[in-house]
Parts: C-alpha cells; structure tokens; sequence
C-alpha cells in the first residue's frame, strides 16, 4: 500500500456509528519493553510485554440520542468499551476492546464557536484485520 491521505476513516464506539463527528482520531499501540538480558552480554536485551493501547478521538458534540454526548457519557468510567477503527481506504480495521474512559467532556465551548470534545480510551487489546 502507498502512502494514503486519510479523509475517510469509520469509526464506532460502543456499536454507535460517531464517524460523521469525529474531526481526529489517533491509535497508539505499543508493548512494553521487558530486559531480557543475561550474563555474557554486551548489550540491553528485550522482549515485548504487554500491550499499552490508546485511542484518542477529536470529536463535535450531538446531543441527539445515541450520538456523541449520550454514547461517551455513558461509556464514561467504564473499562468495557469497543472502538472500531476502520481506513475505508485500505481496508484496515482495528478492533479495540475492553478499553476504559476516564472522562469525558459534555459541555465544551465559548461563545459562537463549535461544541466539540477530545476523548482518551486507555487499556485493553486491539486486533488488525
């Protein structure tokens, strides 16, 4: 696959389709580094360990039943929650489950200017399909 704009991507929270709200969204995936290194060698060794998954979505606030404010206020101090990402470009999913909100912000905004919220999903496993 090429290098790719991103300007499509899908994405469900909670089974709650938030794809036309979300203005970002950014996976972060890595494993933690666990030293391995034993006697005799010359260098740091490492394994990875387990996985440290985030999910950060920039979002405008709706507050229509099952959009934005009702789905992350509900998802909100619960460790039970599944993203799913999708690039309907390249056909890349990622499937995030058991993820923990701790906050969320219903209420964001100055005069004249759009109500929107970032939120920050932590914790749990993703899988690339």
């Amino acid at each position: 696959m090429a290098i790719f704009v991103l300007t499509d991507a899908s994405v469900t929270v909670n089974s709650q389709n938030l794809s036309t709200y979300v203005t970002s969204v950014t996976l972060n995936y890595e494993k933690d580094a666990i030293e391995t290194t034993a006697m005799s060698a010359t260098g740091h060794v490492f394994t990875g360990g387990l996985q440290n998954l985030s999910v950060t979505l920039e979002l405008q606030n709706d507050e229509a039943a099952n959009k934005t404010m009702e789905t992350l206020f509900s998802a909100t101090g619960s460790g039970t929650n599944t993203l799913v990402i999708k690039n309907t470009s390249t056909g890349a999913t990622f499937t995030c489950s058991n993820m923990f909100l701790q906050a969320s912000t219903p209420v964001n905004g100055s005069v004249g200017e759009l109500a929107t919220q970032s939120v920050t999903f932590t914790g749990g496993s993703v899988v690339k399909s």
